[in-house]
């Protein structure tokens, strides 16, 4: 499979770009993570993406980390529909 990104959701406003990658390090080779930020604020905006080596690290990161609290906040995930490829 190719590499697929993840819309991560539920973030919350501490969480840091090193963080997300860590913490989905776990499932798999993580190719990039980036929390989205206000572009006037510098504050998360709630959400961000992570680029994962292989639909199959992608998927088992859905599994495991979907509803999972963080800083206790829930999150949600879900595969987009475009390869890093199409993406970048």
């Amino acid at each position: 499979m190719s590499k697929r990104v993840l819309y991560v959701g539920g973030l919350s406003e501490t969480v840091s770009d090193e963080q997300l990658k860590v913490l989905f390090a776990h499932y798999g080779v993580v190719m990039r993570a980036y929390v989205i930020r206000h572009k006037h604020s510098g504050r998360s905006a709630g959400y961000g993406f992570v680029e994962m080596n292989s639909g199959e690290a992608a998927l088992k990161a859905v599994l495991g980390l979907e509803g999972a609290r963080v800083n206790g906040d829930c999150l949600r995930l879900y595969v987009t529909p475009y390869a890093s490829a199409a993406a970048s």
